[in-house]
């Protein structure tokens, strides 16, 4: 960009963004009393200055939706993928490229296979005994992993009951498995308790403990951490009992666990189901439309609110006649800066990620001519597919790190081109397949961030039913 047409663009730049871009960079204008500086001052203030301005244009394009449109367009590989015939014996890998740009592994699997979508590993459940294994596709062979898994045997202790928990664990990768683990549950004087264990985000350290009650003395939600190194559960959300609220409804923490989103009801019988944000190292709960100098309403399915990351919200408005919002706001909760991403949109659709780190942060629109975009719900940034429509039964998913969309393009239950849409680098790369008639039914998601798997029923249609036989080809694609 040259001086020319740098100001240009500065001349279409809203004073709104301008004004938001400095309050976003911590500058603000100061009046203070003129004294004499020396001219290396004045010299340094003026180079900061220019600085600041560059800085300030470069965070008000970030915000302004003349700066904030991209487009992407689909790159479709020479040549086509040809499924390679299965092999008789099970486990065996067999490995091309595609194209030069895509590495393929195949594997014939015998048995109840399942997988963690997004977190890497495959799974099978021995029937013999019920355990779990896990294993991953590795070096051209099929491992098993998580074999030295560790148990810790808990309770919390809620309402004046004891619920027992049974976590079993590994870390691989840098990713926690949770598996054959178990909260208790116990029913008594009219009472129904619960309490399931999760992943907190991508933390290894620590699980989420998720409880439930209803009942005669009350209906409401909590939620503990357990540390994997001592096995100590901590009340993190001690000081926002029932006096504070009689009734919870899931209650989200910050994966840094210094702050939780709550939605509750009072006890005042003309309040909703208000979200609060709750400051777990100061121990304050504030109405989050009073943070964010907003009136949320309080009807069922009117809102949605959500932890982008540890420091950003992001809250969803929708009207009372459609299911999904039309209004979006992220809410950077150290500066304290509320910025509208996505504003009387009505044809948004939030896409989930495949392993559940945060909740939504992107969305998909789809305009009169069956055009895609892609909405960052966190920055307001809008990327335009180009090469598909949603005629083509566009079909989107999302990879944990929220980095790469992966699109499927379906011929009946089989899989007719795959491809990976990069957000990051801009790139999206599909490719066609072949040998048709082995594809039977398909079920496709990300194994971790860059691989993506397929999993075809070998028996689809049998009379046997693949509740007898249970083999399956998986098809992993690394892009």
């Amino acid at each position: 960009m040259n001086a020319q047409r740098l100001l240009d663009a500065m001349e279409h730049i809203s004073d709104t963004y301008i004004l938001h871009a400095q309050a976003r960079l911590g500058y603000f204008a100061q009046a203070v009393k003129p004294r004499p500086r020396p001219v290396r001052r004045i010299f340094t203030v003026a180079l900061a200055a220019a600085l600041a301005l560059l800085c300030t244009l470069a965070a008000a394009m970030a915000v302004s939706p003349q700066f904030r449109e991209a487009v992407i367009s689909l790159f479709q590989i020479g040549e086509v993928e040809q499924v390679p015939d299965i092999p008789e014996e099970a486990n065996e890998v067999i490995q091309i490229a595609i194209g030069g740009e895509v590495s393929a592994q195949y594997v014939k699997v015998v048995g109840t296979w399942s997988a963690d979508s997004g977190l890497g590993l495959l799974r099978r459940r021995d029937p013999a005994d019920g355990q779990e294994h896990f294993y991953d596709v590795a070096g051209g062979e099929l491992v098993e992993v998580g074999a030295d898994a560790s148990e810790i045997f808990t309770s919390v202790s809620w309402y004046g009951r004891t619920i027992p928990v049974h976590l079993r664990f590994f870390v691989y990768q840098d990713t926690l498995y949770l598996y054959n683990s178990y909260g208790g549950s116990c029913e008594e004087d009219s009472m129904t308790f619960r309490v399931d264990p999760e992943r907190l985000g991508s933390r290894t350290d620590v699980v989420l403990l998720r409880g439930e009650c209803y009942g005669s003395e009350a209906d409401t939600n909590w939620a503990w951490v357990c540390d994997l190194d001592t096995g100590e559960v901590r009340d993190v959300l001690a000081g926002f009992g029932p006096e504070k609220f009689p009734y919870m409804e899931r209650v989200l923490l910050a994966e840094d666990l210094k702050h939780a989103l709550i939605r509750g009801w009072d006890g005042a019988s003309d309040s909703g189901i208000t979200p609060y944000l709750a400051d777990l190292e100061e121990k304050t709960c504030t109405p989050l439309g009073q943070l964010m100098g907003l009136d949320i309403p309080t009807a069922f399915g009117s809102y949605e609110v959500t932890f982008y990351d540890s420091d950003t919200v992001l809250l969803a408005m929708a009207p009372l006649w459609r299911p999904e919002p039309t209004n979006v706001w992220a809410y950077h909760i150290p500066s304290g800066m509320v910025t509208p991403t996505a504003e009387n949109e009505e044809e948004l659709t939030s896409i989930t990620p495949e392993a559940d780190v945060y909740g939504w942060a992107l969305a998909q629109k789809v305009d009169e001519n069956g055009n895609v975009t892609i909405v960052d719900l966190r920055t307001g940034r809008q990327v335009k597919l180009e090469g598909i429509t949603a005629a083509d039964r566009c079909y989107l998913k999302l990879n944990s790190a929220r980095t790469r969309l992966l699109w499927v393009d379906r011929v009946g239950s089989s899989l007719n081109r795959l491809g990976v849409i990069d957000l990051e680098s801009g790139e999206f790369k599909a490719f066609a397949r072949e040998n048709m008639e082995l594809q039977y039914d398909e079920d496709v998601f990300w194994l971790d961030d860059d691989r993506v798997v397929t999993r075809m029923d070998l028996h689809t249609g049998d009379h046997q039913g693949p509740s007898t036989l249970n083999e399956y080809y998986l098809c992993i694609y690394e892009f």
